[in-house]
């Protein structure tokens, strides 16, 4: 599928300020009732009507096999193709600052399967801050649609690993050669509920790009006994199991991330420890081999589609 061309702004992104990747997704839906692409396009173009509502076209022109549209700031690019497939990129420049943001999606197919896609890139700006987040519409994707990291399903939710069938078949998930996203293991202290950070919280924060596993005190010392004592989960902090990369040949993979915001207030702390390892999620998407969205795929450096 060849994806259409990111409209050019002179004011936004320009051969001087070329975006590079920030977030990128690419999870598989599950046979399920109903045209999966067709769900997946409408959501999509709910995200565009409530962040962006002067691109929306009108129900015929979401039928048409090309659309383009721009406004002060914005612009957007749908296309189709024959066989189902379609895609959308929409850039923007932020109302009060000085950075620009392509998002490009894609709704394909994969043989028997229906590939959903996207990935944003921002203007590189190195004196002033950068806080990226996933797109919305991926969350929209992973609480309306069912889909699937191998054999395991991608939820907005935390799972609690507390017994003994729990814990095997977290193991077995943290090994398995199918899986694509990073599991964030939290531990929490025996006789609370402290974690650092408030799981669920977390789990909408990183649907899509991350499993969230609760581990009880009482099963987290099998972890470690499994996987070796370098490769276990601390109460109070986060371990990331990257995906695609064997536990034991790479362990420098699989980071403990621990929690250095203790000097503020409980609930600051939570949400700051939340923003750190959203943005460390954020950014092993783009770092982790993934196969490109397509022959077309938005080029970090130039903002532009091949």
């Amino acid at each position: 599928m060849h994806s259409s061309p990111i409209p050019h702004r002179s004011h936004a992104i320009g051969q001087s300020r070329a975006p590079h990747l920030v977030v990128r997704a690419r999870l598989r839906a599950a046979p399920q009732p109903g045209d999966i692409c067709r769900a997946a396009r409408d959501l999509a173009w709910q995200w565009v009507a409530s962040k962006w509502p002067r691109l929306l076209p009108s129900a015929s022109a979401m039928e048409s096999h090309h659309y383009a549209r721009s406004a002060p700031g914005q612009s957007l690019v749908a296309s189709s193709e024959a066989d189902g497939a379609w895609s959308l990129t929409v850039s923007f420049d932020e109302r009060h600052g000085t950075r620009s943001w392509v998002t490009h999606v894609e709704v394909d197919h994969d043989g028997d399967a229906t590939m959903l896609a996207l990935q944003t890139a921002c203007t590189a700006l190195p004196d002033a801050p950068l806080v990226v987040a996933p797109p919305r519409l991926l969350g929209s994707w992973v609480e309306q649609l069912n889909l699937m990291d191998g054999p395991v399903a991608v939820v907005g939710t935390p799972r609690l690993v507390a017994d003994a069938q729990q814990l095997s078949r977290f193991l077995e998930h943290v090994a398995s050669p199918e899986r694509h996203l990073p599991i964030i293991a939290l531990g929490n202290r025996p006789g609370t509920r402290f974690y650092g950070v408030d799981p669920a919280g977390l789990a909408t924060s990183v649907r899509g790009l991350a499993h969230v596993a609760c581990l009880a005190p009482e099963v987290s010392d099998a972890v470690a006994d499994r996987f070796g004592p370098h490769l276990g989960v601390v109460a109070g902090a986060a371990r990331i199991y990257g995906a695609g990369v064997p536990l034991v040949a790479s362990p420098h993979n699989h980071t403990l991330v621990r929690n250095h915001f203790a000097n503020a207030s409980s609930a600051a702390n939570a949400s700051a420890f939340r923003r750190l390892l959203c943005q460390r999620v954020c950014a092993l998407s783009v770092r982790q081999p993934q196969r490109p969205l397509s022959e077309g795929t938005m080029d970090a450096r130039t903002g532009q589609s091949s």
